[in-house]
């Protein structure tokens, strides 16, 4: 019995591969050769802000440095005083645009400073934004600080 059920499997495998070989699909004259040029488009994945915790100074004064994080590069962009991500339910809040990638920031002491990255020819471009308490005009004052990955 074990050798019928071999040798069944058997046949049924030489089967399956007999066919598999021989499929050919059919082909008409006028077939091109596939378009093999691939074009590659920046990863918004791939670009990141970081706010990474420095500690407080000796008055207990927070400190983050603010590194932009793309193509597997950390370059740092500023020193601040808070910094928090920004979620993208809030960009309108921060006058962020819609298409940016990823933004951070925070508030401390009477002031906030913001940052946030989008794209420009395939390239991260970070812009810098604050706030005070006692400023007499509105918004974020927000300006390209960087382009290239490069502040």
């Amino acid at each position: 019995m074990k050798k019928i059920l071999f040798s069944s499997m058997l046949l049924s495998a030489a089967v399956v591969l007999v066919i598999g070989c021989n499929n050919k699909s059919d082909k008409k004259a006028d077939d091109k050769p596939a378009d093999t040029t691939t074009v590659v488009i920046p990863s918004e994945k791939g670009v990141k802000l970081i706010c990474k915790d420095m500690g407080t100074d000796s008055l207990g004064i927070p400190h983050y440095d603010v590194y932009l994080s793309a193509d597997g590069v950390q370059t740092k962009i500023k020193s601040v005083n808070a910094c928090n991500d920004i979620a993208k339910e809030s960009y309108e809040q921060y006058q962020i645009p819609k298409d940016a990638i990823v933004a951070c920031g925070g508030w401390y002491a009477g002031g906030g400073d913001y940052y946030y990255v989008i794209l420009k020819e395939g390239k991260p471009v970070v812009f810098e934004g604050w706030q005070e308490e006692q400023q007499e005009d509105e918004g974020y004052h927000w300006k390209e600080i960087s382009s290239n990955n490069r502040p």
